[in-house]
């Protein structure tokens, strides 16, 4: 983990105390974050949002007397949900050391140190912050830049990873969401009396595509040589001949190459993806009080199938749901957006029994599942429109773009246009001629020219 990128800030953003400011830096008035408070004596949580440019002012005013938590990402909206996440900037987890028999009571001096030897000893890099949260231990990896939505599933990855690695300190699998709050920094967690304070500081800030290829199975480059060799495959004509399935016996294999839908990377990157383009589509035709009459149904049904496959988790789904409804169809109450998304909550009410059906030639949980053709035709989209999207393309849009895609990895590659390859055939030609005319022999225009040989000079002048 060493040869991990480290960088290290000359100055702090805010006084060194203000512990979020490490990785909540934006100064966009559209940026939000949010703390959430709990009153003595109360078991119920107040959240209130606030714009990230006025932490400093918000953080220094909150009664520190109180439990307090904060979101560790930031979103375009007052709320914490993923449909509005904007970005984060950190890898985080949180450690319920006290859960676990062998460590409770250890003081956070020596909860540390157990934490920086088992980071060493899982590969992981060493913590750029780590915060006592009055009982347990918070240990954040903060990013040299923020990542934006679009980066939300594979954060999701490593974030899951690190998980995994540190559970041997009792790391808490369902903290582990961009939507989740920690203790703040100089608050008082009530159920020890204890302060929560930082206890390690390292300064680093990592690199986020380094640190991910060091942790996950495949690397970033490694998924886009997949990628290309896919789209590479599907072009060969004698690849498409190639039936997308092969039976055995009992058997179905799946040959996923030649399936030219499918995309190498975890479905909850394509479901966002094709949520983010059906908000663009909003955007597109001015839907900006929800989607009209005769759209408005389909939008909430179909973008709460891509959320199904976004967010696996039913209680999280139904919290999303609301705030999906509330955009598309804002004049609406909650019992008709589950109305009209009750085929999707049926689904995954289904999913989560553990019932499957068969798709494709395979066992597959029930969620719903679309194909560009049929949302294009549900949706009516346009080609001007479809140029606008990310997914969500026919055939013959995605060939352009695999047109494009191989011009620029000529041109990278040293390859030259069509035309400027036909400019220099015509120079050589007329420098031929021109030496041919003073007498030269074939074989020393061929030498000089760079023809393969005499005979492809002659052929060339003819």
């Amino acid at each position: 983990m060493s040869a991990l990128k480290k960088n290290y800030p000359q100055q702090p953003l805010f006084d060194s105390w203000i512990e979020p400011a490490h990785y909540l830096r934006s100064d966009s008035p559209s940026a939000y974050f949010s703390l959430l408070t709990q009153l003595e004596g109360r078991t119920t949580k107040q959240q209130r949002s606030y714009p990230v440019a006025s932490m400093g002012f918000v953080i220094g005013a909150c009664d520190k007397s109180l439990d307090t938590w904060i979101s560790q990402a930031e979103f375009w909206a007052p709320t914490r949900r993923l449909l509005h996440f904007m970005r984060v900037g950190l890898l985080f987890v949180d450690l319920d050391t006290y859960k676990l028999y062998e460590f409770a009571g250890l003081s956070a001096e020596a909860q540390l140190e157990l934490l920086l030897r088992l980071c060493e000893a899982q590969g992981l890099p060493e913590p750029s912050l780590v915060i006592f949260s009055g009982r347990g231990l918070q240990a954040k990896w903060v990013l040299d830049s923020a990542l934006p939505a679009r980066v939300l599933p594979r954060w999701s990855l490593v974030q899951h990873e690190i998980g995994r690695r540190l559970a041997g300190l009792g790391a808490d699998p369902n903290a582990l969401d961009a939507s989740r709050v920690l203790r703040l920094d100089q608050t008082v967690n009530s159920r020890s009396g204890e302060i929560v304070r930082v206890v390690h500081q390292s300064g680093a800030r990592y690199d986020f595509d380094q640190l991910a290829d060091a942790l996950l199975p495949l690397t970033r480059a490694k998924l886009q040589e997949l990628r290309q060799e896919r789209a590479e495959r599907a072009a060969d004509p004698e690849y498409q001949k190639r039936s997308a399935t092969r039976t055995k016996g009992h058997l179905t294999a799946i040959d996923t190459g030649a399936l030219g839908h499918l995309r190498p990377f975890i479905g909850a990157q394509l479901a966002w993806d094709r949520l983010a383009d059906l908000r663009t589509l909003a955007q597109l035709r001015g839907w900006t009080q929800g989607a009209p009459d005769g759209s408005r149904d389909l939008a909430v049904f179909i973008g709460a199938s891509f959320l199904a496959q976004a967010v696996p988790n039913v209680p999280r789904f139904y919290d999303e749901l609301r705030v999906l409804g509330r955009e598309f169809a804002p004049h609406w109450t909650f019992r008709e957006v589950n109305a009209s998304a009750s085929a999707v909550i049926d689904r995954m009410k289904r999913m989560a029994k553990g019932e499957t059906v068969e798709y494709a030639g395979v066992q597959v949980d029930p969620r719903y599942r679309w194909r560009n053709d049929t949302l294009i035709q549900r949706f009516g989209i346009t080609p001007d429109e479809e140029r606008q999207l990310a997914t969500i393309v026919s055939s013959g849009e995605a060939a352009r773009r695999d047109a494009e895609r191989k011009i620029q990895y000529r041109q990278e590659a040293g390859a030259v246009s069509r035309q400027v390859y036909e400019g220099n055939a015509e120079q050589k030609r007329a420098t031929a001629r021109l030496m041919r005319a003073q007498g030269k022999s074939w074989a020393a225009i061929a030498a000089e020219v760079g023809y393969k040989n005499a005979d492809a000079a002659r052929k060339s002048c003819a």
